[in-house]
């Protein structure tokens, strides 16, 4: 019988890389998972630049989480007024410019 300790130490060799592969991208799922549960626990910690919130969570069909996005924010003082005013029932006057009308009035 031939010597099979090449052959047999070789294969090993393989199943064995491919065990510890497989184990190294579950150890990191299983470490964004963690991550992922901290964040939601905690509005402190940023995700993406942004405080996580379950809008943001996708999961995928294969089990993956995936992060989206945050919704961009107004930062214009214009948009925002322009927006208080539509939600205040006013047409084109906001609550804004009236306070700084009213607040410039000597009297």
């Amino acid at each position: 019988m031939p010597n099979m300790g090449p052959y047999l130490a070789e294969k090993y060799t393989k199943m064995i890389e491919e065990i510890t592969n497989d184990l190294g991208r579950t150890a990191d799922k299983l470490a964004f998972a963690q991550n992922i549960l901290r964040a939601l626990k905690n509005p402190d910690a940023l995700v993406d630049g942004a405080p996580l919130t379950l809008e943001r969570l996708q999961v995928m069909e294969n089990g993956d989480i995936r992060t989206l996005p945050s919704p961009p924010e107004m930062t214009c003082i214009e948009e925002v007024t322009k927006e208080f005013g539509k939600r205040n029932g006013k047409k084109t006057e906001t609550a804004v410019t009236e306070l700084v009308e009213v607040s410039s009035d000597p009297a």
